[in-house]
């Protein structure tokens, strides 16, 4: 097989073609929410809001709904807690995210133990998500948000990177900092729902943070660093749906590794040339 073969070969398949797009629209959007991420210490985040998110997931599957239809409000609820006591209580964002983390986790829990009957959803969907399966709505959705997530970022960039470098000046300067949190943690919120879908519960920190957190050892400016980002992002995706194909093996893993060890790439080469 020639290598213009191998490279066509998967995308003569139509839910390969849906993949690809849906890793690409993901892989634009994580980037731009994982710098703030980082910067803002919410590392953990995406991890307790991926299953933070399960009592409005087994709720509107319990209704007969799609999951999207709990998830998303699941997801804000604990964005909107999260910001809530981090800002009325003066407590580290970690131990907020941990509390409403144990709590709602917990509480999704309680709700499949008592209705779990009544949920039809293969677990590893949960985990490892379902891109090779993602619909036409599905890509419809994922091009919404990614296109709300570049218009908010495009308005508020300097307030976010303000509020995220020096929020005391930020506070003095007159931008309502709480205002700009809370915004910040609605981003993380549908970003974050929408990467499950392609990735899992699991893995959803593989594209949200992994690519960031290389891109903050290969450069220094902020929108350098969103540059790169959304390069290793858009490079594990594309490796990692190629791996799956070839190698027969899931595709949410895949991309996860991928991102992984890009950043162990980075960060070798980082150690390296300094």
């Amino acid at each position: 097989m020639d290598l213009i073969s191998y490279i066509v070969e998967p995308f003569q398949y139509s839910f390969l073609v849906r993949a690809l797009v849906v890793a690409v629209v993901i892989s634009i959007t994580c980037p731009l929410v994982g710098v703030f991420v980082i910067t803002r210490g919410y590392g953990f985040m995406g991890d307790a809001m991926a299953h933070s998110i399960l009592p409005g997931m087994a709720l509107a599957l319990i209704a007969g709904l799609s999951p999207w239809f709990g998830m998303l409000p699941a997801a804000l609820v604990f964005a909107f807690l999260v910001g809530f006591i981090i800002r009325k209580t003066g407590i580290q964002a970690d131990a907020a995210i941990g509390i409403m983390f144990a709590t709602l986790f917990a509480l999704g829990v309680l709700v499949m133990s008592l209705w779990g009957t009544r949920v039809t959803v293969s677990l590893e969907d949960i985990l490892l998500g379902q891109i090779l399966s993602v619909t036409e709505s599905d890509i419809l959705v994922t091009l919404g948000v990614a296109f709300l997530t570049l218009l908010i970022f495009a308005g508020y960039f300097k307030g976010l990177m303000f509020v995220s470098f020096d929020p005391i000046g930020a506070e003095v300067a007159g931008i309502r900092v709480g205002r700009v949190d809370y915004l910040l943690l609605a981003l993380i919120s549908v970003v974050v729902v929408v990467t499950i879908q392609a990735v899992g519960v699991i893995l959803v920190l593989a594209m949200l943070i992994a690519p960031a957190a290389a891109a903050t050892l290969a450069a220094q400016r902020v929108l350098h660093i969103i540059g790169f980002g959304t390069l290793f992002a858009l490079i594990a995706s594309i490796v990692g749906l190629y791996v799956s194909y070839y190698w027969n093996l899931p595709s949410g893993a895949s991309i996860a590794i991928t991102s992984g060890l890009i950043f162990a790439i980075v960060a070798l080469v980082r150690q390296r040339i300094s």
